[in-house]
Formats: C-alpha cells, sequence, structure tokens
C-alpha cells in the first residue's frame, strides 16, 4: 500500500503544490533541485515543526545553517539518505557556533550544538511520511523539543540519521526556520514540469 502512494496521490492533484525551486549548493551524493529550472509538482506526506531559543543564539544560527544544507534534496525512490552526509562536519571554519551538546549525557559546548533539533524535527517528518528509518539515535539526555523517544541524534564521524525512499516516486526535503521555529516537511513529487 505504501509503495503506491505516489501514484494515488496523481489523482488528488487539487491538494498538490506547483512551486519553483532554488538551488544553494551542490551535494555530490544526492541531487539538488537546481539552478531554478525545475518546476516540480509535489504534495506533502510529512511536516513538522520544533521551537528553539532564539534565532540570534550560536544554536539558532546553527539549526538555520544545519537547514540550509538539507532544504532542496531530492532522494530518489530507492535511495537512502545521511543527515551526516548532506551536513557535513560542523565546523568553526564551515560557519557552525559553540553551542550546547550532550556528550555521554552532560552538557559541554561544541561546534554545531543545535544541529540534532534539525534531524529530530527532520525524523519526525519521516515517521509521518512513512519513509524507512535505517539509522537512529537517541540523546545520551532527554530532549525538551520533540516528544520523548522521537529525536535523532547526529554526530558527523559517529551516529547518523538515515532513511530509505521506499516510495516509487522520488521525494523533496525542505527545510526552513521562521523566527524561533524550525520546519521540515517532505514532498512527494508527482511531477516533473
Amino acid at each position: 500500500m505504501q509503495k503506491n502512494i505516489c501514484k494515488m496521490r496523481k489523482l488528488k492533484i487539487l491538494s498538490s503544490i506547483v512551486f519553483l525551486c532554488l538551488a544553494i549548493s551542490v551535494l555530490p551524493a544526492f541531487r539538488l533541485i537546481a539552478n531554478a529550472e525545475v518546476i516540480a509538482t509535489c504534495e506533502t506526506i510529512g511536516t513538522f515543526t520544533t521551537e528553539f531559543d532564539s534565532p540570534k543564539s550560536a544554536r539558532g544560527k546553527n539549526i538555520k545553517l544545519a537547514a540550509e544544507k538539507i532544504d532542496r534534496i531530492i532522494i530518489e525512490s530507492g535511495q537512502e539518505f545521511s543527515y551526516n552526509e548532506a551536513v557535513g562536519p560542523s565546523t568553526q571554519k564551515r560557519g557552525f557556533k559553540l553551542a550546547k551538546i550532550f556528550i555521554k549525557g552532560e552538557e559541554h559546548k561544541g561546534f554545531g550544538g543545535g544541529i540534532c533539533q534539525v534531524s529530530s524535527t527532520l525524523y519526525n517528518a519521516v515517521l509521518e511520511a512513512g519513509l524507512e528509518v535505517t539509522e537512529r539515535h537517541e540523546h545520551s539526555k532527554e530532549v525538551k523539543y520533540v516528544p520523548e523517544n522521537r529525536d535523532a541524534t547526529t554526530s558527523y564521524g559517529g551516529v547518523d540519521f538515515k532513511f530509505f525512499n521506499n516510495l516509487d516516486c522520488p521525494v523533496i526535503i525542505r527545510a526552513y526556520t521562521s523566527g524561533n521555529t524550525i520546519t521540515t516537511t517532505i514532498e512527494a513529487v508527482i511531477s516533473f514540469d
């Protein structure tokens, strides 16, 4: 039943949206909607929003940067998405700021603190979309921005959040911040016009 979602959703064109997608970077492992060339008819199949303290804080800036790195990535049918591969290392050189992180249940400061809120928000959108989660780890300490047991911690070179596109059509990740919220959405591609 799940694999037929894209075919079934073609019948619901009125609930679909058409949008112009612009690329911000090129990622070798995943295809991005590029150069304002592609207009896609899509339908939202999963979305989730979480709140954070301040968009001006170091943590808020890290959340925005991580969201920008996963926004507009296309995951083809049968392809696996890796959050660590998409976001890359959270280093100062790459623009990440020092903010709170957890190591073995204890709070520390580290570059990229906050990016796990993006992976956790994405995880919840992926669950709603019915995609197959292939790797996910909980934080070593409870987080408040998602319900209990609904977080997905990551650490570049270590634990990752991964999912597999088990649909018969591509999906697009959309991710953005607005004020003190981060929203991630999974769009099923009905057609590329």
